[in-house]
């Protein structure tokens, strides 16, 4: 005959039952179990003072104890970037038991996303954005005309890092590889659209990239067209980053002429640019294409 598997909290019961006096046969008709297995129960809570299972009480020993993990913790969340091999140096156990017990933690060994470099400062004038801005509706944001420049290179094989984090860490400051702007390019392009209409993909050549350049290539040629479509061209903004070729005085002088109202933009915050969403998927899509070996082709491509 088969018998149900009793509960802790039915467990707790007999213990309690017995306490109050009633016999192993009686408590034994209550639950529909056999003495032998009252008897049992009743015996291993006399010696662990619990009716925890015996299995698990028989179960292999743990490899770390409590100081361990403190250890373990401490390490990974000071330094990211260990290696299974320190961290097994560290509490003197295998890798494979170090990852068993990280994971137990809740951490995870990671890529870490690459994010630009932050300073005190950057981090200051981000939260001054945000809040400045924090009322604005959706019909506000569709009147910004989003700008940005982007290279796309030949043969970029980035190298990755990983790191140890928790599943709600990817983004902590200790958890991503920071990227810091590189003189390297291979075909640059500008573009820009609107919460209405978007501009054409322009090339700028490599030996066009002079402030003057930039604005016969970029606002007389592509940014006036924007103005020119809106009845009411107070209403829009330009977004450009800090690119030293948006600070300088010919692109200065040519947006105050034209009366061009200015987006305030925090440094090194590209993610906050919604066109960047716009180069991922460019970028994206030319991964499913053989790779480009020169510029002229890489062009053909974008």
């Amino acid at each position: 005959m088969k018998y149900r598997t009793l509960s802790p909290m039915q467990k707790n019961q007999i213990v309690e039952m017995r306490k109050a006096g009633m016999k192993c046969k009686d408590i034994a008709e209550v639950f529909s179990a056999p003495c032998s297995t009252i008897s049992t129960i009743l015996n291993h809570w006399k010696v662990h003072r619990s009716v925890e299972s015996l299995k698990s009480q028989c179960s292999r020993p743990r490899k770390l104890f409590e100081r361990d993990f403190r250890v373990l913790c401490h390490a990974v969340s000071s330094n990211r970037r260990h290696t299974l091999v320190e961290l097994a140096n560290l509490v003197s156990v295998s890798r494979t038991t170090v990852r068993f017990y990280l994971r137990e933690l809740g951490f995870r060994n990671c890529i870490a996303p690459k994010k630009p470099y932050l300073n005190i400062k950057h981090k200051a004038d981000r939260l001054a954005f945000a809040r400045a801005y924090e009322s604005w509706t959706f019909e506000d944001w569709c009147n910004i005309i989003w700008t940005d420049e982007s290279s796309f290179e030949t043969g970029k094989n980035p190298w990755q890092i990983r790191v140890w984090r928790k599943a709600y860490e990817k983004y902590n400051w200790d958890c991503i590889a920071p990227s810091f702007k590189s003189g390297r390019s291979s075909v640059m392009v500008w573009g820009a659209f609107t919460g209405f209409d978007k501009s054409p993909l322009i090339i700028i050549p490599l030996d066009k990239s002079s402030a003057r350049d930039f604005v016969t290539i970029v606002y007389e040629g592509v940014l006036s067209g924007f103005y020119f479509l809106y009845d009411d061209t107070e209403q829009l903004i330009l977004m450009e980053d800090g690119a030293p070729v948006h600070r300088s005085s010919l692109p200065l002088q040519w947006r105050h002429a034209h009366g061009i109202e200015k987006l305030f933009w925090p440094a090194n915050s590209p993610d906050l640019n919604p066109i960047e969403n716009v180069w991922m998927v460019v970028k994206d899509l030319l991964k499913h294409h053989s790779r480009p070996n020169s510029k002229l082709e890489m062009i053909e491509k974008i």
